[in-house]
Order: C-alpha cells, then sequence, then structure tokens
C-alpha cells in the first residue's frame, strides 16, 4: 500500500508507518468527529449518575426494609456495595471491547492506532483513568487538543496510542 501523503510504501494499517498520516479504512471504521466523543462523554456522565442515584435510591429502600429504622445503614451499604461492584464489572466489560457506555450508545469505539482492533482492557484503563486524568488536569486542555489535533486525537488517546472511530457499516452478505 502507497501513503498519500509521503508515497512510501506501509503496510496496511489506519496510519501510516513512516510519515503517521491517518489511512482510510473501511473495514475499521472512519474517525470519529468531535462533536460524537463530547457526546458520548456527556452521556457516560449521565449513565453514572443515573445509576449511582438509582442504586441510591434502591439501596435506602432495601436497608429501611431489611433493618427498619435503626438498622438501615447496613443493608444501605451492603447494597451500594454490591451495586458498585456490579457495575465496575459492567465497565470493564464495556472497556475490553475499546468502549464505554456512551461511546456505545453513539456507535464509536476506541481502537489501537497501529492496527484498528480493540486496543484491550490494559490499555483502556490506561486511557480512561491516567489519560484522562492528564487530559483534564490542566483545565481540560488535553480534551480540547482533540479539535485542533490532525488526526483528532486528545492526549489521553497520544497516552494510550488510541484512535476514536465510528463503528464500520455492518457488511452485506
Amino acid at each position: 500500500m502507497i501513503c498519500s501523503n509521503c508515497k512510501q510504501e506501509t503496510v496496511p494499517a489506519l496510519f501510516c508507518h513512516a510519515c503517521d498520516a491517518y489511512l482510510p479504512n473501511p473495514t475499521a471504521g472512519a474517525k470519529a468527529g468531535v462533536a460524537r466523543r463530547l457526546g458520548a462523554l456527556v452521556l457516560d456522565n449521565i449513565v453514572i449518575w443515573f445509576f449511582f442515584f438509582a442504586v441510591l435510591f434502591i439501596s435506602a429502600g432495601v436497608g429501611a426494609a431489611v433493618g427498619g429504622r435503626d438498622a438501615g445503614a447496613g443493608g444501605f451499604f451492603f447494597t451500594f456495595f454490591w451495586a458498585a461492584v456490579a457495575y465496575t464489572i459492567f465497565a470493564l466489560w464495556f472497556l475490553a471491547q475499546g468502549k464505554t457506555p456512551g461511546k456505545w450508545l453513539v456507535g464509536i469505539r476506541a481502537a489501537d492506532k497501529s492496527n484498528g482492533n480493540s486496543p484491550g482492557l490494559g490499555r483502556m484503563l490506561v486511557r480512561e483513568i491516567i489519560g484522562k486524568f492528564f487530559s483534564g488536569i490542566i483545565l481540560g486542555l488535553g480534551y480540547l487538543w482533540a479539535i485542533f489535533d490532525k488526526d483528532a486525537q486528545a492526549w489521553h488517546d497520544k497516552i494510550a496510542g488510541t484512535v476514536v472511530l465510528r463503528q464500520p457499516a455492518p457488511q452485506k452478505q
């Protein structure tokens, strides 16, 4: 494959190995725009707060039902703990696929920059925890970076070696 930017031979991938230019690959998906990524971030926050308050109210109800007025705190914390464990498992399942609930809802995913495959759970944890910490630490400059970056990568994408892609269209058979 010849890179359209540097005109050098490169292996088929999302980015040229010589000049790091984006090479469209319809089977992997097209780069996701900043607006779609922002929508996913907003939806992720809505999902987690909705889940938190739903669990809070359910835990309070269970705590009151199990222990009455005096012993309600034990039931509340028991229910809240197990709900937090369930949400963590749910979130790790999404991350292993290169997604978050918000990304899934808007049809995008994080992909390995070198080949377009899922980056795996370890790199997604680096991206979501460490990378997003650094993206947000200086007034959110790392998030805004995606607006001006030629590959629409925020700092957390650069740290983890990922790019955010729209889901490819299903192949007709």
